[in-house]
C-alpha cells in the first residue's frame, strides 16, 4: 500500500520535472528521462537494472533518482546498496521529505528499526507520509504496539493509509487498549475515507477481531459492497467468532448473488464446516470448491474438515494426492487420525515424516494421538528421544499418563520440569482432568489448590478448573461439596456457565438443542421417544449414572430424567423419530460428553443396530454395532 503511494509521488514529481523543465535551468533533459527510464524498470520488477543504470548515471542523478534507486534497493532487500545511496546524499538533499520517507521505508523494510527511527526523530517538519512509512515498518516488523505508541503521538490528522494500518494492529493485539483505539478510530471515520477498500476491509477485519460481530456486521452493510473479497472477510469473521452456521448463510447468499468463490471464502467455508463436523455438510462443500483444490493450504484445511466430520476416507483421498507433503499436511493427517481414535494411523504417518521436517508441532501431534488411543508405550518411546521437550511437549505428555492412571510418574514429571522452569498451567490442567475422569477426590483438591497458588492471575483456568473439582465431587455423590464449589466460584468470577449445545443433520437440514430443549416443533415425539430408548436402556441392564449430574436434582426431578435431558440425547432422538432405522447418525457438542451419555450410546448403537458419531470438544466417538466406542473408553 505505502509502496503504491511512494510511486504515484514520485510519478508526479516526474510530471512537474517535465512540466517545468523550459522554466528550471538545472534540471536537465537527460536526467528526466533517467527518472523515466528506471522509474518504468522498477514498474516492471528489473530492480537490478535500475540499479545498474543509476550507477552509469550518477553525475545527472536528482533527488528523484535516489528515491527510485532506494526503491529498488528495498525491493530487493539490499542493505548495502541502499547504505551507498545514503551515503551520497547532500545535506540538502536530506531535507527533501520524499527522499526523507523512502530512507524511512529501506531502513525499515531491511530491519534496521533504530535507523529508521534516528532519521525520523531528526525531521522536524514531518509529513503523514512519513508517519505511514514508520507506521508500516512496525507492522512490517512485528511490533504492533509500537504502531499505537507512535499514532497517539501524531501531531497531524491522520490520513486513510495511516487508520488501515492501525485497524490491523489493533486487530492483531485485541488487548483493551488496542479495543479502545481501534474502536475510537473507527467512530471517527471520516466519509471521504469509506471509499478505500483497503481500509473498509481492515475496518471489518479489526471488528469480528474484537467479538463485535453486529458491529462488522451493521458496518457491512452500509458500504454496500458484496463481491467475494468482501464476502471473504465477513466469512472469516465469523468462523473466528465459532459463528459457522452464519458463515454458511454468507455463503449461501454469494451464491444467489452469483459471487464467485475465492481462495479466502473457501478457507472461511471450510474452517466453518469443521466447526460444525457434519460429513453431509463436508461432502457438499468439498464439491462446491472443487475448482480451488489445487492450492496446499486449502488442501490441508480440507484434510483437517474432513477430520473433524469423521469422514477419514476423503480426508485420506486428499492426503495421497499430495505429492510433496509439507508439515502442516502430515500434522493435519495425523490429527484427523488422532481425534477419531486411530492411534496406529497416526503412529504410521509420523514415522513417514522426513526427520528434517520433525518439530514440536509434530511430536505434540503423535503425543496427543497416543493419549487419545491408550498407546502408553509409543508414547513414552517417542517422548524419550524428544531433544528439546517444551512446556506443550510435557503436557501432551501428562495427559497421556493421567487418562491412563499414572499420576505418579505424571507428577514425576512435572517436578523435573519445573526444576529448571517456570510451572505451566496447562500440565495442571491435564492432570486435573485425568483426576476427575478417575474421581480422584484427593489428588483433585491437591491439583486445584496448587493451580490457585501458582496462577492466581488465570481467571479463565481457574474457573475451568473450579467447575472440574466441582464434577469430581457429584461423581462421587458429594454433592454438598460440588455445591459449595460451584457457589465459591460464582462469588469469585461471577456465573460463567457455558451452555450445552448439541447439533445433528438430517435431510440436509442441521438442527441444534440444548439440554432439556423443548423449544423444536416436534418436542412432544422427541420426548416420547426418549422414554422408548430409557425402557430399552433398562430393559437390556442399564442403570443410569446420578455421579454425573453436577446439581441437586429439583422437585419433579429424577436421576433418569436430568440425564435423559441432555442434549446429545435429544439430538439422537431426533434422528430416530425423523428415520425409524437410521444406519448412521451424527451429532457435534461443544462440550465434553459426560459418563452417562457415553455408556447410554454404546448400548443405544448396539440395541438399534446404528452407526453413531458424537463429536464432542474433546475428540470424537464413534460408537459401533457391537456396543463400543473408538476411544476404548479414554475420553
Amino acid at each position: 500500500m505505502l509502496n503504491n503511494i511512494c510511486l504515484s509521488l514520485v510519478r508526479y514529481m516526474l510530471n512537474m520535472e517535465k512540466k517545468h523543465y523550459r522554466y528550471v535551468s538545472n534540471i536537465s533533459s537527460l536526467s528526466i528521462k533517467l527518472n523515466w527510464n528506471m522509474k518504468n524498470l522498477i514498474d516492471s520488477q528489473q530492480y537490478k537494472e535500475a540499479l545498474n543504470l543509476f550507477d552509469k548515471n550518477q553525475s545527472i542523478a536528482t533527488n528523484i533518482t535516489h528515491t527510485l534507486a532506494l526503491k529498488a534497493a528495498t525491493k530487493l532487500m539490499n542493505y548495502q546498496r541502499g547504505i551507498y545511496i545514503h551515503r551520497q546524499l547532500s545535506i540538502q538533499s536530506l531535507k527533501d521529505p520524499f527522499l526523507l520517507t523512502s530512507l524511512i521505508h529501506f531502513y525499515m523494510q531491511c530491519r534496521r528499526i533504530d535507523e529508521a527511527h534516528k532519521i525520523f526523530s531528526s525531521i522536524e517538519n514531518k509529513t503523514v507520509f512519513m508517519y505511514g512509512a514508520m507506521l508500516k515498518g512496525y507492522m512490517s516488523n512485528n511490533m504492533a504496539e509500537k504502531v499505537l505508541e507512535l499514532y497517539e503521538k501524531m501531531s497531524i490528522e491522520a490520513n486513510e493509509v495511516i487508520i488501515t494500518i492501525v485497524f490491523n494492529a489493533c486487530a492483531k493485539l485485541c488487548n483493551e487498549h488496542a479495543i479502545q483505539i481501534g474502536n475510537r478510530a473507527f467512530n471517527k471515520l471520516q466519509k471521504s475515507f469509506l471509499r478505500h477498500r483497503n481500509l473498509l476491509s481492515s475496518a471489518i477485519d479489526m471488528l469480528m477481531k474484537f467479538g463485535q460481530v453486529e458491529d462488522a456486521e451493521l458496518f457491512f452493510r452500509q458500504i454496500q459492497i458484496f463481491d467475494s473479497f468482501f464476502c471473504g472477510i465477513m466469512m472469516n469473521g465469523y468462523k473466528i467468532n465459532h459463528q459457522p452456521f452464519e458463515c454458511l448463510s454468507m455463503f449461501e447468499e454469494a451464491k444467489q448473488k452469483n459471487i464467485q468463490i475465492n481462495l479466502i471464502m473457501a478457507l472461511a467455508l471450510v474452517g466453518a464446516c469443521a466447526q460444525i463436523g457434519m460429513q453431509q455438510t463436508s461432502r457438499r462443500i468439498l464439491h462446491q470448491i472443487s475448482h480451488l483444490q489445487n492450492n496446499l493450504q486449502l488442501r490441508n484445511a480440507l484434510i483437517d474438515m474432513l477430520g473433524k466430520s469423521s469422514d477419514i476416507q476423503q480426508a485420506e483421498k486428499i492426503f495421497q494426492s499430495i505429492t510433496q507433503p509439507d508439515l502442516f499436511t502430515y500434522t493435519s493427517m495425523i490429527n484427523a487420525y488422532t481425534r477419531n481414535g486411530m492411534g496406529y494411523e497416526a503412529f504410521d504417518i509420523y514415522e513417514k515424516i522426513p526427520n528434517n521436517l520433525h518439530d514440536s508441532v509434530s511430536h505434540i501431534c503423535i503425543l496427543n494421538a497416543c493419549s487419545h488411543s491408550g498407546l502408553i508405550d509409543q508414547a513414552r518411546t517417542i517422548f524419550k528421544k524428544i531433544p528439546r521437550k517444551t512446556d506443550v511437549i510435557v503436557t501432551a505428555m501428562v495427559d497421556c499418563l493421567s487418562r491412563m492412571e499414572l499420576f505418579d510418574e505424571a507428577q514425576e514429571l512435572i517436578d523435573d520440569y519445573e526444576v529448571s522452569n517456570m510451572p505451566f498451567l496447562g500440565m495442571y490442567m491435564a492432570l486435573l482432568a485425568g483426576a476427575r475422569n478417575h474421581r480422584q477426590i484427593v489428588r483433585s483438591e491437591k491439583v486445584f489448590k496448587r493451580m490457585k497458588n501458582l496462577f492466581p492471575e488465570k481467571k479463565s483456568a481457574l474457573i475451568s478448573a473450579s467447575i472440574l473439582l466441582s464434577n469430581t465431587y457429584s461423581s462421587v455423590g458429594d454433592y454438598q461439596s460440588a455445591e459449595e464449589e460451584r457457589l465459591k466460584r460464582i462469588q469469585q468470577f461471577g456465573n460463567n456457565v457455558k451452555v450445552g449445545l448439541s447439533w445433528t443433520e438430517v435431510g440436509d437440514k442441521i438442527v441444534r438443542f440444548k439440554a432439556h430443549d423443548r423449544s423444536h416443533p416436534q418436542t412432544n415425539e422427541i420426548y416420547a421417544e426418549l422414554d422408548r430408548l430409557s425402557n430399552e436402556l433398562k430393559q437390556h441392564g442399564f442403570e443410569f449414572d446420578s455421579s454425573w449430574i453436577t446439581r441437586p436434582i429439583k422437585d419433579g426431578e429424577s436421576v433418569e430424567s436430568v440425564l435423559c435431558g441432555h442434549s446429545e440425547k435429544l439430538a439422537i432422538a431426533f434422528n430416530f423419530i425423523q428415520q425409524s432405522q437410521p444406519s448412521f447418525i451424527q451429532i457435534t457438542k461443544n462440550l465434553r460428553v459426560c459418563g452417562d451419555c457415553h455408556r447410554a450410546t454404546k448400548m443405544i448403537a448396539q440395541i438399534r443396530q446404528c452407526e453413531i458419531i458424537i463429536r464432542d470438544a474433546n475428540r470424537i466417538h464413534h460408537f459401533h454395532r457391537n456396543g463400543l466406542c473408538s476411544c476404548q473408553d479414554h475420553f
